[in-house]
């Protein structure tokens, strides 16, 4: 796709490329159906009434379980103009590849418990926003991290983080639940997490450099810092940078989920004493015993990382568009 790009005001640091794209008329519609309370179907449905009152001509699917299935159905997507996923991030995480490959810009409904890559474009639930954006039609150019290994068939894509420590032992606790999931279900098995916490033991190499050599401590490999945004764990992350940004905090203990949870409620950073390192790959050892790995809010392969295997993070090859909001936008001179 030929097209111009824009400045960015602040391109130095960010280093963020919009684009201008035709406005888009075939659009795709995935819906969760098990993300916000199982309401996603709904949503869908009256997004679809609504851009087809305004001309657009739109398709409906219910997600795919596995990325093999957006793999059968690219041919459909290339053919599309915009994606609309209405779900939360591990409906986005399954597209990446997909959407990388043919190129189609993407805009994403709050539909999770977090939903964090809406969340950081200021996307909303809200059709007007939607609308907008379609008459806009600016697409930021943004890379995602990609996860390889011995153990490990073929590459797996995310986009916010992945991490190990009470969020990791948390989500192996739910991930086999089925049906919709809310708030309470996560604290309550937090707080089973934490009675059990321990972290594990690893070795970090950044760009082939080890920069931890086999401490115990909470890890986070990010390309965004919208996980946890109010605490800023890793705020140096930006899916606009061609690079990824592993966040340590050695010797990681119970009173720092404390310190996280009190800073939670007061809305502030958590300010721990967190080791930061960034590089296009980043490979972790998990060392002494196995350890559960979430990624963007699911457990990694449903099955801990075994004792002496090493995970490698990467920065994918090529960005993908996101159609953006107009109050995300105004955020960039053009």
């Amino acid at each position: 796709m030929n097209t111009p790009a824009l400045t960015n005001a602040n391109q130095d640091q960010t280093e963020a490329v919009l684009i201008k794209i035709p406005s888009p008329q075939n659009i795709l519609i995935f819906y969760n159906p098990i993300s916000s309370a199982g309401n996603t179907e709904q949503t869908a449905k009256q997004l679809e009434a609504v851009l087809q009152a305004h001309g657009k001509n739109v398709q409906v699917y219910p997600s795919e379980k596995k990325m093999k299935g957006y793999k059968l159905m690219r041919s459909a997507i290339a053919d599309c103009d915009l994606v609309v996923i209405v779900g939360g991030d591990g409906t986005v995480r399954k597209l990446l590849n997909t959407i990388e490959k043919t190129g189609t810009p993407v805009y994403v409904i709050p539909g999770g418990n977090e939903s964090l890559f809406a969340r950081t474009y200021h996307m909303s639930a809200n059709s007007e926003d939607l609308l907008q954006a379609i008459a806009d039609s600016t697409c930021l150019q943004q890379y995602y991290g990609v996860i390889s290994g011995s153990d490990i068939r073929g590459k797996k894509p995310f986009f916010n983080m992945a991490s190990m420590g009470l969020d990791s032992l948390t989500v192996k606790n739910i991930g086999k639940r089925k049906g919709p999931l809310n708030d309470a279900i996560y604290v309550w098995h937090g707080l089973k997490a934490l009675c059990s916490l321990h972290h594990p033991t690893v070795s970090i190499c950044i760009d082939g450099e080890t920069v931890v050599d086999r401490k115990s401590g909470y890890i986070i490999v990010a390309n965004s810092q919208a996980y946890a945004k109010d605490l800023q764990l890793v705020p140096c992350a930006s899916p606009s940078k061609h690079e990824l940004t592993a966040g340590f905090l050695p010797g990681a203990k119970h009173q720092h989920e404390l310190i996280k949870a009190m800073r939670i409620l007061q809305h502030k950073p958590a300010n721990l004493p967190m080791q930061y390192f960034s590089g296009k790959t980043i490979a972790c050892t998990v060392h002494e015993s196995a350890y559960p790995l979430q990624v963007d809010g699911d457990y990694f392969r449903n099955r801990d990382i075994a004792a002496d295997s090493t995970l490698d993070f990467s920065i994918s090859p090529n960005a993908i568009p996101v159609l953006i909001p107009q109050n995300f936008s105004k955020n960039f001179k053009t």
